[in-house]
């Protein structure tokens, strides 16, 4: 699901700056930044990285209860959705004399998101069917948040964004089983 989606936004970026500039490589490729030795890989040079800095559970919107309404008859016990956030950064990853080049590509991004701040699940290939929504908001960071991040992730700093992604996912198991619904207390027959 995860890579799935990574796979289409780098499809959509790339195809985006193809028609904007006429370019005929890709510009936008998801990567791990560094590899095993702590570098940045020669091949990722002059290119937009994208990778996924975390996964968590979304708890403010998680439904404690795993029964849903059965429609009056009763209650389903079933599993409840699963709300995640992702938090993907693009990162401009460009030499000294191309930095400019690389900031335009970051304003790209802005811009490709700001209009595309939902997208459609249904016409993602290979998405999940238990996918039902996908949001894309920018992540606003403070230096020190900032400094940590790069810290933690063990480059030097690079013009990048952080988009938190929020996925809707349903839990399409089996009913667990079902729990009747209370038709009298008994309380009318004690006359």
């Amino acid at each position: 699901m995860i890579d799935t989606l990574l796979a289409h936004v780098r499809e959509l970026l790339n195809q985006n700056f193809k028609n904007q500039y006429g370019f005929t490589d890709n510009k936008v490729v998801v990567s791990s930044l560094l590899d095993n030795s702590g570098a940045i890989p020669a091949e990722l040079e002059d290119r937009v990285i994208c990778f996924l800095l975390s996964v968590e559970e979304e708890t403010t919107l998680r439904n404690k209860s795993p029964r849903q309404s059965g429609g009056g008859s009763g209650f389903l016990d079933k599993s409840s959705p699963l709300f995640l956030n992702l938090h993907l950064v693009f990162c401009a990853n460009f030499k000294s004399k191309n930095y400019l080049e690389g900031l335009n590509y970051i304003s790209q991004i802005l811009s490709f998101f700001q209009h595309q701040k939902v997208m459609n699940p249904g016409s993602i290939p290979g998405m999940s069917k238990r996918v039902e929504k996908i949001t894309f908001e920018l992540c606003n960071l403070n230096y020190d948040n900032i400094s940590q991040v790069w810290s933690a992730i063990g480059s030097k700093l690079l013009p990048s964004v952080i988009y938190k992604v929020g996925l809707v996912v349903f839990d399409d198991t089996p009913i667990k089983g079902i729990t009747p619904a209370i038709s009298s207390t008994g309380a009318e027959n004690s006359n």
